[in-house]
C-alpha cells in the first residue's frame, strides 16, 4: 500500500484527527512505517500448526460464578441522550463521496 498525502488526510479526516501542515510530513512517515511492519509480518510463513485446545485448558478450568450485572434501566438512568432501550449517540463515520 502506497502511503502519500492524500491517504493520511483521509484517515485523519475519517478518526476526525487535526493534522497540522507542518506535522503532516511526521505523520506519513509514521504510517509509511506501520505498514511496512504489517507487511513484514504478513509475510511471515506459518507452518507449524498449534493446538487451540492446549491455549483454552486453563480457562476452561475456571469456576463459573454468578455475576449481578445491572438491567437496562439502570444503565440508562444516566444517559445524555437515549432512544427506547438504548444509547443514542452522534453518528462517526462519514458517507464516502
Amino acid at each position: 500500500m502506497s502511503v502519500d498525502k492524500e491517504l493520511v488526510l483521509k484517515i485523519s479526516n475519517l478518526s476526525k484527527l487535526d493534522i497540522k501542515d507542518n506535522d503532516l510530513d511526521i505523520f506519513i512517515k509514521n504510517f509509511k512505517e506501520i505498514v511496512e511492519y504489517i507487511d513484514l509480518l504478513d509475510s511471515v510463513s506459518i507452518d507449524t500448526k498449534v493446538n487451540v485446545d492446549d491455549f483454552n485448558k486453563d480457562y476452561s478450568m475456571r469456576d463459573d460464578t454468578e455475576v449481578i450485572k445491572l438491567t437496562n434501566d439502570q444503565v440508562l438512568l444516566n444517559a445524555n441522550n437515549k432512544e427506547d432501550k438504548f444509547f443514542s449517540v452522534k453518528k462517526v463515520i462519514e458517507d464516502e463521496e
